[in-house]
């Protein structure tokens, strides 16, 4: 399947030379190394999860899906533009992350950068997926203050104001 992702890809580039360019930019600016790759992937499915616990979260609340979408406690344009939001966030993020790489003299300080946002990044989206379980009814509280103290860690360690990051 991956194989005939990647070729379907290369029929639209072949095609479509805008589309080529833009595509082939954009993979040098966010994927400077392979890492950055599965990072961007690792964090980008996690968002995915958010949003579908997050759907799961406010449909036992309301008694169940067609319930929530009835009352409008469901509603996709107020999903989408918290989600639309999030993307265009992170994806400047990512740029950031990628370019940093591209304009550092020192390759290895921009790696270290890369993997302490990208982790940041996914940690949070952990803690956001745990709260909507939680809301849900799930017992995952204590999971959720491992996780919080990871974050808090990371932070500190960093020297970065775990109120100012909010």
């Amino acid at each position: 399947m991956y194989v005939d992702i990647i070729n379907y890809i290369k029929s639209i580039q072949e095609t479509n030379p805008i589309l080529s360019i833009f595509i082939g930019t954009l993979t040098y600016v966010l994927f400077p190394e392979q890492a950055y790759l599965t990072a961007f992937c690792t964090v980008l499915g996690i968002m995915v999860l958010d949003v579908v616990t997050k759907y799961y979260s406010i449909s036992v609340n309301h008694g169940g899906l067609w319930k929530s979408i009835k009352s409008k406690h469901i509603n996709s344009n107020k999903m989408w533009e918290g989600t639309s939001r999030k993307i265009f966030t992170y994806m400047i993020i990512f740029i950031m992350i990628g370019l940093s790489y591209r304009v550092s003299p020192v390759a290895g300080a921009a790696s270290f950068l890369g993997t302490i946002v990208y982790s940041l990044l996914f940690l949070r989206e952990c803690q956001s997926i745990l709260e909507n379980l939680e809301d849900a009814g799930a017992d995952v509280g204590w999971l959720l203050s491992i996780v919080k103290k990871r974050k808090s860690k990371i932070l500190e360690d960093e020297g970065v104001n775990e109120d100012a990051e909010d």
